[in-house]
């Protein structure tokens, strides 16, 4: 990667941009939590448990056995009882009545034999009541269960004073099972969070969204040294795209670094599969117009004798016609369903190349025609090259990537890391026999410059030599 172009560097460059969107979310985390929200108020009362054990007339409570806190979190979820709270709002203003359950929350203290009862109300002095209210309803429970618990045992003792006098001596050592019971402090101040509480929040969260923001662009935005496309063969690097008249003669640098692409590529096919002889060419661009490479390779072939045909395969619209190749308008492209062979058009290219062309409707181009067409042009001799869109946003450049035996992609000498994560991931779905790359300083010349155009087209039947290149072999 190109030094300052990581995300700390972004983040660097852009922090006074970054710092501006965290003072603005803590401002306005804490203006609108002063406007938009309602304070709330917390009271708590406190419960003190004085046994550890349910009581029990027939037997001393005076001692305290067991342990405490599992007493207290069973006592707890007995204050939060629907009895318990029944009690309670009979006790309350009857504007508290129906709404005093909702801020409420009763828990055990941990490590001690406390419960505490803790209400949230708009109000503050709402808040005491109601704590206080469901801490009394409590005490009043309990002493209500130890006198029913008391007088059911007398009844069943009968007429022995010695029982009745034990059953009455254990009630009043029990007593209600609490020592004490701490009223609630009417609170002055409303409860957490504080307005400066969301101010901080927010502008951290701010800072953090924002920083990451600007990584991620800066991830997105990122440019990849040579090579591009990492272990994808590279045949050729080039300032820029080929010109029309470069093109067009042969004895040009443009022709003669086209030539030198279409070796390599042939030898990459013998490597990769002994004996393939590549005959099917997707030629793609992940930026720019891949149309004049396509177009050069085209024409080195036809004048080393292959016959061959550029397919004008792209649902943006053509790829050639600004080279002057005959490329039907859109609405007159050849349908894909016909048999490709018959539809082919002759253009002379200039420099003893001539290729034909078929200007294919890709729009309405199936991906299981696609195999049917080029096995049919490879049968029929031709050295087939497809010019198409980036196979990452063209479904017909995919669908071609994956029946032809080798693929081009023209690729920027620093492209975008997305880009090349993006288009190494479809070939490696694709996966054709063959990969290579052609890494173009400038791609923003991929169509002739004013009054540069080939050789105008010549509308007559052309005789075209028979290839003398050995018998055509495809993948299985």
């Amino acid at each position: 990667m190109r030094s300052g172009s990581g995300a700390w560097g972004a983040i660097s460059r852009q922090r006074w941009k970054i710092l501006v969107v965290a003072v603005l979310l803590a401002v306005l985390g804490y203006v609108l939590p002063s406007q938009l929200l309602t304070p709330t108020y917390q009271a708590t009362s406190t419960i003190t448990l004085s046994k550890d054990r349910p009581y029990d007339p027939t037997t001393s409570n005076a001692s305290s056995l067991g342990d405490p806190t599992k007493w207290a979190t069973l006592q707890a979820a007995v204050a939060g009882s629907e009895t318990v709270l029944s009690v309670a709002g009979q006790t309350l203003p009857q504007n508290l009545q129906s709404t005093f359950r909702d801020g409420l929350t009763i828990t055990a203290v941990d490590e001690s034999n406390q419960i505490t009862v803790t209400s949230s109300a708009q109000d503050a002095q709402d808040a005491a009541t109601i704590a206080d209210a469901v801490a009394t309803a409590y005490q009043t429970v309990n002493t209500q269960k130890v006198q029913q618990a008391t007088a059911n045992a007398l009844t069943a003792v009968g007429n022995d004073t010695a029982q009745q006098q034990t059953i009455n001596l254990n009630a009043s050592a029990y007593g209600n099972g609490i020592s004490v019971l701490d009223a609630a402090t009417v609170p002055t101040q409303p409860a957490p969070p504080y307005a400066w509480q969301v101010a901080v929040l927010a502008g951290l969260v701010g800072l953090f969204a924002a920083a990451g923001f600007v990584a991620w662009r800066a991830h997105l935005n990122q440019r990849v040294e040579t090579p591009p496309l990492e272990d994808v063969a590279e045949l050729g690097r080039w300032n820029s795209v080929p010109r029309g008249r470069g093109i067009g003669d042969q004895n040009s640098v443009e022709s003669r670094n086209a030539g030198m692409v279409l070796v390599g590529l042939q030898h990459l096919g013998h490597l990769r599969t002994p004996r393939l002889e590549v005959s099917s060419v997707l030629v793609t661009a992940a930026s720019g117009n891949a149309g004049a490479l396509a177009t050069g390779l085209a024409a080195s072939a036809a004048r080393a004798g292959r016959r061959v045909v550029l397919v004008d395969a792209d649902e943006a619209g053509s790829r050639l016609g600004a080279f002057g190749a005959p490329v039907a308008d859109t609405d007159q492209r050849v349908l894909p369903e016909r048999r490709w062979s018959d539809e082919i058009h002759p253009w002379v290219i200039g420099g003893g190349a001539v290729v034909g062309v078929l200007p294919l409707e890709a729009r309405s181009l199936q991906p299981h025609v696609v195999g049917a067409g080029v096995r049919q042009l490879v049968e029929a001799g031709y050295l087939v090259i497809f010019v198409g869109g980036s196979v990452v946003t063209s479904p017909v450049a995919f669908a071609v990537a994956g029946e032809v035996d080798a693929v081009l992609v023209q690729i920027e000498a620093e492209p975008r890391a997305e880009v090349v994560s993006k288009t190494v991931a479809q070939l490696s779905i694709a996966a054709p026999a063959v990969v290579a790359q052609v890494v173009v300083g400038d791609t923003s010349n991929g169509a002739p410059a004013s009054g540069e155009r080939s050789e105008p087209v010549r509308q007559r039947p052309v005789v075209q030599a028979q290839p003398q290149t050995p018998e055509v072999s495809r993948r299985g």
